[in-house]
């Protein structure tokens, strides 16, 4: 288990400045009742698809945060939610593991992301955990014939709605590249 200290408005709540919003209430008092947050967020006009992430698995378990993209936000932040019982219950999510507890029996797999898209997608993250560290995995979905989205033959939507969010910003072109927050 990672001892790192946690900066997030549970173990570090600002002292002065700007009262925390509506938002970052609901965040903190979902991660004090049920240990994390699921955030979903539907497409704007700039990103290709919707995604959905944790908050509060880093403070209250030491894990990565969890990410999903491309599916419908309710689906999503079920996923996620399954994602957070499975680690609470003893059973990581690793690094270029494939697991399949998460999603209906098929295998996910999971990557890190790397910290130059925090700020594009996990704003209220960000915002609770107010300084790193603030670790993220993203979790991806296989098409209807088990490939993922960075592998040969794989559908479109698959591949497009799912940003490899492992490889930099700087390093990446395409729909996901040019989101702004």
């Amino acid at each position: 288990m990672d001892d790192s200290p946690c900066f997030c408005l549970l173990c570090s709540p600002p002292k002065d400045g700007p009262a925390r919003d509506e938002r970052d209430r609901q965040v903190a008092s979902s991660v004090s009742d049920f240990g994390w947050h699921v955030m979903g967020v539907g497409a704007q006009n700039e990103t290709p698809a919707d995604w959905a992430y944790s908050i509060g698995l880093w403070h209250t378990l030491r894990s990565p945060e969890v990410c999903v993209f491309g599916l419908r936000v309710e689906t999503m932040m079920r996923i996620v939610n399954t994602a957070g019982a499975a680690i609470r219950d003893g059973h990581p999510l690793a690094p270029d593991q494939r697991r399949d507890d998460i999603l209906n029996d098929l295998d996910v797999a999971i990557r890190p992301v790397d910290s130059s898209w925090y700020q594009d997608f996990f704003g209220a993250g960000i915002d609770f955990y107010q300084a790193p560290p603030l670790p993220v995995t993203q979790l991806f979905w296989p098409d209807k014939a088990g490939r993922f989205p960075w592998e040969d033959g794989v559908e479109d939507y698959c591949r497009t709605s799912q940003p490899l969010l492992w490889i930099s910003k700087q390093e990446t072109a395409g729909p996901w590249a040019d989101v702004t927050p």
